[in-house]
């Protein structure tokens, strides 16, 4: 069984039930890989599909968004945001890092997030709940320096569920 949608287009399982779509597409002056899969056919409503694809056309917008709650998580003391930004100045050194964030309002933090680069955007159109991670929004500050990973999971509505990091 196959689903064909208008963005997607024709979405089959592979071998293994899995369905699964990829594509790069360019935010500002960076490539960004974008994913879409779910465990089979049958768990993926065409509205989710509608839904993904109304977020990777509004690529920007959605990563303005959540930088946004990036910046509001700053708030809370001890966030997993402050927290990823320590890590990151301890890990890279004062040279990378001074390569890595392109800003300099003054504000340390918010540069820092600024800079950070949006690498891949993993859509799972088979949660599609509330409190379900409908998409995973991975950011690194340098992306040829470290692994480690800043991942944001946002729910169908493209609010953020959970911040995380990923080394």
């Amino acid at each position: 069984m196959t689903i064909e949608h208008d963005f997607f287009g024709v979405l089959g399982s592979d071998g293994a039930g899995e369905m699964y779509w990829s594509e790069v597409t360019e935010l500002g002056d960076q490539n960004v890989d974008i994913t879409l899969s779910a465990p089979d056919e049958d768990s993926v409503k065409p509205e989710s599909l509608d839904i993904a694809a109304a977020m990777v056309n509004a690529i920007e917008d959605l990563d303005t968004q959540v930088r946004e709650s990036l910046v509001a998580e700053l708030s809370s003391e001890g966030s997993t945001t402050a927290q990823f930004i320590e890590q990151s100045i301890d890990d890279l050194g004062p040279e990378a890092l001074g390569d890595a964030v392109i800003w300099d309002s003054g504000d340390q933090q918010i540069d820092f997030l600024r800079s950070l680069r949006l690498q891949r955007v993993g859509f799972y159109p088979h949660h599609g709940g509330s409190d379900e991670h409908f998409a995973l929004l991975d950011y690194s500050i340098a992306p040829h320096e470290t692994d480690t990973l800043l991942i944001i999971a946002i729910d169908i509505n493209g609010d953020t569920v959970t911040i995380s990091i990923d080394d």
